[in-house]
């Protein structure tokens, strides 16, 4: 909307985007927008606090408030300068307007190494914060988008490390200036606060003596040790400094306000106090119940307003952490009060080794961007497990997607086929443990704890040696995977003390699993997202995995917990129909691709990455069918008859008094050149729909095949590559033959490639 247009009155609004009513927040809200779409009480438009080319904001409307989410991560303070608004614009009657409006008080330059601005953190008054950037003209964006992140003072950061002097990390500017303007101290912090370090400002303090003094609370105690652990092995020294006499939630400035001195401060190094419990959080509801009333127990709760997850953290002690969709604020809760007066607490074990099987996120944990993201994922899979180029990018989009699986209607499989020795394990450590709250479990395990496990916890089955031997389990685990790719498909099995009752065990959640062999029920065959393992050559991978490994999991967890609050809420199954890959794409890959498309719909440059990589790995599946015995004979069959283009008469087909066209063109014909058996062709042709007919052609008595242009043009498509194909990159998939083909052998499978859809 430009500065010269109106918005538009009540009744447009009302006209244009759904309802005969709509309440003033939402009407001024949605007037203040771009490429509006929807009604009732869900649109999406373009988002203005980033240049979007597609609709990536979702606009709600509940009980009369209005909740933003950009699913390109813009926070809702960004989004709100952006439009002139303020929070209270959201509410109805200006539910917040007794409040005070917030003015800037201060801003904080982050700059580069030779002291160019790149962004500048705000500070507001009441109490809030955003960021904005330079636009290149002499003005302000209120975004960053993919500005490069730097540490705060960061030129003086590198001449402090250069001199071997000490830096103190801190959480907010205000106080690395205080430190330096009172103390005459270095200090530096990441913008955004507790919980937003990332990994590349590690590399500005390497070598450094590194002090890091948190804020007196959980989030506060967290983050230090956080950044601590992202500099372990980089700095050349670290430690935590817990600031003694701290009111809670108190910060070094309150310190220094307190009398605090560099004397006390060097004391404190040198000597550090031990480390304080943090102080209960007041963010606690705190509303009378029955002291009988029992607790309900989950693992996950979303309402309008927050999203809660279960996390491990101190390693024992399971609290939930609390979102708040409109401002992207993370708080631990220890319990969730609804309306009502009941209460909901974390989903409790029923013993360790539970507890062991199922991995929690220890934190939420910012992530940059998406495709940032994706591309530390796919490094941790490279540095650990030797896998194709493309099924290490797919492994990184189905990770994403199992932490956004419960907006999904269906889901994919990801499987590593193989034989022993040859990394399949491995494969599923490394992928399998990323997914969201994966439940890691061995072929023994039975189908019972299976349904267990995906009742309790609602994350990710994790199942290695799927091949079981005893029949009545292995049938049952197919049951299992055979319904649990769709929501609303559970087992219904009759009470045995009681067949009048009836047992709904649940199936549907994400899938990571090893065979050793594929599988015969073709329907399960055509859900799973396969690899093909080999044994590897490369000498850099580990033998064992050592604490890096388990450490860099936690981090990508916390991540991808981070990834999940903030698109969790705006993600819609039906952008999935919306997901348009091309008309020349196969069937199968649109099918595989559509729960990617909700999950990267208003993440342009994803989406655009995701389209490219399905269009590239789409010839690469068509090469690879061509190198197989069923390719060979479709190859063959094309370069004999110029029948099979499609034309008539001198082209090499015969019309019969009943009108049937025959190709000029036997099986033996076939089987000379590709050095099989007529019968062993023959087969194939029928496999692949193509039939025969005893007739006599020239004088030549024999049985012909059957011209069908359909079943051809559909091989020419699946087999050929034409001249404007999709284009090619050097990836090295492959894929079996359908479920109409003969299946191929483990051994064949590896000769094809690795692969398969």
């Amino acid at each position: 909307m430009t500065g010269n247009e109106k918005p538009p009155r009540a009744a447009e609004v009302s006209q244009n985007f759904g309802g005969p009513t709509i309440s003033p927040p939402i009407e001024k809200v949605l007037s203040r927008l771009e490429g509006v779409k929807g009604g009732n009480s869900s649109w999406t438009a373009r988002c203005p606090s980033h240049d979007d080319k597609r609709n990536s904001l979702s606009v709600s409307e509940a009980d009369g408030k209005v909740l933003l989410n950009c699913h390109a991560g813009c926070e809702t303070e960004n989004i709100l300068v952006a439009m002139d608004l303020e929070l209270k614009d959201l509410f109805p009657d200006g539910g917040q307007a007794k409040k005070q409006k917030k003015e800037i008080i201060a801003t904080y330059d982050y700059v580069d190494e030779s002291g160019h601005l790149l962004y500048q953190a705000v500070r507001l008054n009441p109490k809030g914060f955003y960021q904005r950037r330079p636009d290149g003209k002499g003005g302000l964006i209120n975004n960053l988008n993919d500005t490069r992140r730097v540490l705060y003072r960061l030129p003086e950061v590198i001449e402090a490390v250069a001199a071997g002097q000490t830096i103190h990390v801190v959480e907010g500017e205000k106080d690395a200036d205080n430190l330096d303007k009172k103390l005459g101290l270095v200090a530096t912090c990441n913008c955004g606060g507790a919980g937003k370090w990332l990994d590349s400002y590690s590399q500005a303090l390497a070598g450094a003596h590194v002090v890091i003094i948190p804020d007196n609370d959980t989030t506060g105690h967290k983050h230090a040790q956080d950044v601590k652990q992202a500099l372990e092995g980089v700095a050349a020294d670290v430690k935590v400094i817990h600031l003694p006499g701290l009111p809670a939630k108190g910060d070094v400035s309150d310190w220094i306000a307190a009398g605090g001195t560099v004397e006390g401060l060097r004391e404190l190094v040198k000597n550090p106090p031990p480390e304080p419990e943090p102080p209960a959080s007041k963010s606690r509801p705190k509303r009378p119940r029955k002291d009988d009333e029992k607790p309900r127990q989950t693992s996950f709760h979303a309402d309008d307003s927050f999203l809660y997850d279960e996390v491990l953290l101190g390693g024992h002690h399971l609290t939930f952490l609390r979102y708040e969709i409109a401002n992207g604020q993370v708080e631990e809760a220890d319990e969730i009060i609804l309306e009502d007066g009941k209460r909901i607490i974390p989903r409790l074990p029923s013993d360790e080794n539970e507890l062991l099987a199922v991995l929690l996120p220890t934190g939420a944990a910012d992530y940059g961007d998406t495709k940032s993201l994706l591309t530390a994922i796919q490094e941790h899979i490279n540095r650990y497990v030797d896998v194709s180029p493309n099924f290490r990018k797919f492994a990184s989009y189905y990770v994403l997607l199992t932490y956004l699986y419960d907006k999904m209607n269906t889901l994919p499989y990801l499987r590593a086929l193989g034989d022993t020795g040859c990394g399949k394990s491995r494969l599923i450590d490394t992928v399998g443990r990323l997914c969201y709250k994966s439940t890691v479990v061995s072929g023994s395990v039975t189908p019972a704890s299976i349904y267990r496990m995906i009742r309790r916890w609602g994350g990710t089955v994790v199942l290695d040696e799927a091949d079981m031997k005893n029949s009545d389990e292995y049938n049952e685990v197919i049951t299992i995977l055979n319904c649990g790719f769709e929501r609303g498909r559970p087992v219904i099995r009759a009470m045995k003390d009681n067949p009048d009752k009836l047992q709904f065990l649940p199936t549907y959640c994400p899938k990571v699993f090893g065979t050793r062999r594929r599988f015969k029920d073709a329907a399960l065959e055509a859900r799973c997202l396969t690899e093909i393992m080999q044994e590897t050559d490369r000498t850099d991978i580990p033998v064992f995995l050592g604490k890096s490994f388990y450490r860099e999991q936690a981090n990508l967890r916390n991540k991808l917990l981070m990834f999940r609050f903030r698109n969790w809420h705006g993600t819609d199954a039906e952008q999935a129909g919306a997901f348009d890959l091309g008309s020349d794409i196969e069937p199968r890959l649109r099918q595989v691709s559509s729960a990617f498309g909700a999950v990267f719909a208003g993440m342009d440059d994803v989406l655009e990455d995701y389209k490219a990589f399905i269009r590239e790995l789409q010839r690469e599946l068509i090469e690879q069918r061509a190198s197989t015995l069923v390719g060979q004979v479709v190859e063959t069959l094309f370069s004999l008859s110029p029948g099979t283009n499609g034309t008539n008469g001198a082209d090499g087909t015969f019309q019969t008094p009943t009108g049937e066209r025959l190709l000029h063109i036997q099986s033996k014909d076939i089987a000379e050149k590709t050095g099989k058996t007529s019968q062993a062709v023959g087969q194939i042709l029928k496999n692949l729909g193509l039939k025969t007919k005893q007739d006599r052609i020239d004088g030549q008595k024999g049985r012909w095949l059957v011209y069908d242009d359909a079943v051809l043009s559909k091989l020419r498509r699946r087999y050929v590559l034409s001249d404007d194909s999709v284009p090619s990159v050097p990836f090295v998939p492959s894929v079996p033959g359908d479920s109409d083909e003969p299946e191929p052998e483990l051994s064949e499978l590896r000769e094809q490639g690795r692969l398969a859809i």
